[in-house]
């Protein structure tokens, strides 16, 4: 758990929250069963809590009417994020600290979540489209503020999802160019 010494980057409405490495667990982040946290595996109860209690996925409280997605160029396409959203502060600090968002990672994982999740017999409950990224190079990431979302059941993933109307949206801003040849 985090001290309760302010550190630098950490915004004060994340200084609750425990870290790993220097860096804030955001809510929907899965803990394994021996009590370590799992940075790109999501608790699906904690998602499904932050999408219809409008949680955010950072720091697990309400949000106000200026939500962030986190969102790649086909979630932008489709106005639907498969994450859920975020405070403005919430967002900048994932965006400076996910190695992803942050562009700090040229291509995605080369193992399967899943195959990784098993050895801790825990199942796999995430975007089922991601093993047709292992080892492709990063995606393009942007934050987009909106004034809301609707939730709907992807109908390509099967899975929970924030869709966007074009009236929600409010600006986007492209905060990770992504990797040369990078498909989204």
């Amino acid at each position: 758990m985090h001290t309760n010494d302010p550190s630098p980057g950490i915004p004060p409405r994340l200084l609750d929250r425990p870290t790993m490495g220097g860096l804030v667990v955001p809510y929907t982040t899965l803990q394994l069963p021996d009590g370590r946290w799992r940075f790109g595996a999501i608790d699906s109860d904690r998602q499904t809590k932050a999408f219809t209690e409008n949680l955010c996925q950072t720091c697990g409280t309400d949000l106000d009417n200026r939500i962030v997605f986190a969102m790649r160029d086909m979630d932008l396409r489709e106005l639907t994020s498969h994450e859920p959203g975020m405070h403005p502060e919430c967002a900048a600090y994932s965006a400076a600290a996910c190695p992803m968002l942050a562009g700090q990672m040229t291509h995605h994982q080369h193992t399967p979540l899943a195959e990784q999740l098993a050895k801790f017999d825990l199942s796999f409950h995430g975007d089922p489209t991601t093993e047709s990224r292992l080892g492709k190079p990063a995606s393009p990431w942007s934050l987009a503020w909106t004034s809301g979302y609707h939730l709907l059941t992807h109908p390509l993933t099967r899975q929970l999802a924030a869709l966007i109307l074009p009236e929600q949206l409010l600006k986007v801003r492209l905060i990770t160019p992504g990797t040369e040849g990078a498909g989204s």
